[in-house]
């Protein structure tokens, strides 16, 4: 019945064809900028929840300095700061804006030391601020508040960098320009709930899906040892500790903890293996995983497992190459969201997996009176010795 009025000479046949043409010529003459105006309303639209998130984050960091100072005082632990309860919202604002300029790599020979003298500074800078802000306050909480500052940071990044496109675009009425940037939506609004969920974790000094390096390397110590184990602080927010498992020494390498760190686990084992006869490396982290694989899945490898910039991982190479020393990675795969949230119940339970294949490894790949060094990389928020 509908056909038979279409092929017709009938007012409706004469409607759509008219209808096609018009749509037709639109779409010659006018397409482009159809495109242009739904691309940048998506912008204009992301940019609102994005500016919400910024808001969101830098609030949290506020509302920490101010509970902290209220807790410091009722110590009788804090002094005052020069920067007062008023002036936080300025001192945000502009120090949220803090960048480090990585160094010239034109020339790579050399570049390994000058980017970890960048990363001291820069630390000691981070470390500085928040003393500046929060007087008295100790080395954990400092390393909190460090992270939270630095979740605030990447969301007003990710804030900034899609209003840049998005000024860009409407100034140039360029289709390319917000068609580059809005095709990318989904995963850069991905990465920024992930870091607002991140600066709830730091806020909170609760354990996040990175913390599983140190959180099995404190399991194994704790198993070795219910009574509890001495540790040795062998470089800034770096520990290690001397535990015996089946007729092997195991010296167990982590960040300090319980405060927001990773330490410095390249300097550690790179000192260790000057000073000891290591016979074999063990190194527990987490992974990236790809989509459609399980959060939480442990698997195995051999090689530095430590990300970052790489300043850690080449030293660690270069020591172990240098003695040859075999390494064995432990690796639980997660993604971002996992890697910077609150620790989920399906990476707490694949550490006692983790701890189970760490024990076989000693047990068949190293014999009586060999020396194993555990690493446990990742940050300790909320995982004490």
């Amino acid at each position: 019945m509908i056909l038979q009025l279409i092929s017709s000479n009938s007012p409706l046949t004469l409607i759509i064809n008219v209808a096609f043409y018009v749509f037709i010529f639109i779409s010659i003459f006018y397409g482009q900028k159809l495109q242009y105006f739904i691309y940048s309303r998506q912008l204009e639209t992301a940019l609102i929840k994005f500016k919400d998130m910024r808001d969101e984050t830098k609030d949290l960091a506020k509302t920490k300095i101010i509970e902290l100072r209220k807790r410091l005082e009722s110590k009788g632990e804090s002094e005052s700061s020069k920067i007062t309860n008023k002036d936080l919202d300025a001192f945000l604002d502009e120090f949220l804006q803090f960048v480090m300029i990585e160094p010239v790599a034109l020339d790579p020979s050399g570049i390994i030391p000058k980017l970890d003298h960048l990363l001291d500074v820069r630390e000691t800078r981070w470390e500085g601020v928040v003393r500046t802000l929060l007087p008295g306050i100790d080395s954990g909480n400092c390393s909190n508040m460090q992270n939270l500052l630095e979740a605030a940071v990447a969301v007003d990044n990710v804030y900034r960098v899609v209003r840049h496109f998005f000024v860009q675009g409407k100034k140039s009425g360029s289709l390319m320009i917000v068609m580059q940037i809005a095709m990318q939506l989904k995963l850069i609004q991905q990465m920024a709930e992930a870091y607002v969920k991140a600066s709830k974790a730091f806020y909170y000094g609760q354990p996040i899906g990175d913390g599983l390096g140190p959180l099995v390397a404190a399991t194994f110590s704790r198993l070795a040892n219910p009574d509890g184990v001495p540790s040795r602080e062998m470089c800034k927010d770096t520990i290690s500790q001397d535990v015996d498992y089946n007729g092997r020494r195991v010296i167990i390498v982590r960040a300090k903890g319980p405060g927001g760190t990773v330490g410095k686990p390249g300097e550690a084992i790179k000192m260790l293996v000057d000073e000891a006869k290591i016979d074999r490396i063990l190194m527990v982290d987490a992974a990236m995983k790809m989509e459609g694989e399980k959060s939480g899945t442990v698997i195995e490898g051999v090689g530095a497992a430590i990300g970052g910039v790489g300043t850690e991982k080449y030293k660690i190479e270069a020591s172990t190459t240098a003695y040859n020393i075999p390494v064995d990675a432990f690796l639980c795969r997660e993604n971002l969201v996992d890697a910077i949230t609150t620790m989920k119940k399906s990476i707490s339970t694949s550490v006692k997996t983790v701890v189970e294949k760490v024990k076989n490894a000693i047990d068949t790949r190293t014999t009586e009176g060999d020396t194993v060094l555990l690493a446990g990389i990742g940050n300790t928020i909320g995982v004490g010795v």
